[in-house]
C-alpha cells in the first residue's frame, strides 16, 4: 500500500473530523445503570468538501484519486485550513514513548506554542493535546493526550505541530468528478477514515 501526494493547493473549503472511541457498553435490565469499559483505542473518519476550481487544479484531482484508487492506497490528508503557528523549529520525540504522553524536544525555550485542543501528528498518528504545551527552558515539552499512541514511537520520531495530517485512505471509490459548461470543477465532498 503506497501513500500518494495530496493535491496542492489542497482547495478545501472544510474538513469535519469525527473521533470514534473504542468502549464496551452495557445497561442494568433492572435499573438501567450502565457500565462502560474503555478499550483504549481510537480512530477518525472525515468529511473533506473542495471548493469549485478551474480545469488545471481539476486535473490534479483526477491524477490523485486515479492514484489512491477508491481504498488501495493512502494519503496525508491536513486537517487544519492555516499553520497553527508560525515558528520554524522542528519537534523531536525525545527517547522512546508511548502510552497517553510523549516527552518531545525541540520546541522554542519557556512558551506555549500549542493549546489543549490543538492536533500534532505523531509517526502519521493524529493526536488531540489534552493540556496546554509547556516547554522548558531548554525546550523540552510532554505532550498529553486522551487517547494511547498506537505504538512505540522511537527516539527522534518528527513530530508535525505546524500542519498537522491525518494518514487516510477512501471508504470506497473517488466522488463522481464532472466538468460544467464552463470548463470548471464544481465542489464535492468526500469521505475518508484513518489509515494505519
Amino acid at each position: 500500500m503506497a501513500i500518494i501526494p495530496y493535491p496542492a493547493p489542497a482547495r478545501q473549503q472544510r474538513v469535519e473530523l469525527q473521533p470514534f472511541a473504542s468502549a464496551l457498553q452495557t445497561r442494568s435490565e433492572l435499573t438501567n445503570a450502565r457500565q462502560t469499559l474503555d478499550v483504549g483505542y481510537s480512530w477518525w473518519e472525515a468529511s473533506v468538501t473542495v471548493a469549485t476550481m478551474e480545469l488545471d487544479a481539476a486535473r490534479a484531482w483526477r491524477v490523485f484519486f486515479g492514484r489512491v484508487r477508491g481504498p488501495v492506497h493512502s494519503f496525508r490528508l491536513p486537517i487544519t485550513s492555516m499553520p497553527q503557528h508560525s515558528g520554524a523549529f522542528t519537534v523531536k520525540a525525545q527517547g522512546a514513548g508511548s502510552g497517553y504522553s510523549l516527552v518531545t524536544d525541540g520546541w522554542p525555550a519557556s512558551a506555549t506554542p500549542l493549546l489543549a485542543g490543538d492536533y500534532v501528528t505523531v509517526g502519521d498518528q493524529l493526536m488531540v493535546l489534552d493540556t496546554n504545551v509547556l516547554t522548558s527552558s531548554t525546550g523540552v515539552a510532554t505532550l498529553a493526550f486522551h487517547s494511547p499512541l498506537r505504538r512505540v514511537v522511537a527516539d527522534n520520531t518528527i513530530i508535525e505541530t505546524r500542519v498537522p495530517h491525518l494518514l487516510a485512505g477512501l471508504p470506497q471509490n473517488a466522488p463522481a468528478l464532472a466538468l460544467t459548461i464552463e470548463h470548471l470543477q464544481d465542489g464535492f465532498s468526500f469521505n475518508v477514515v484513518e489509515a494505519y
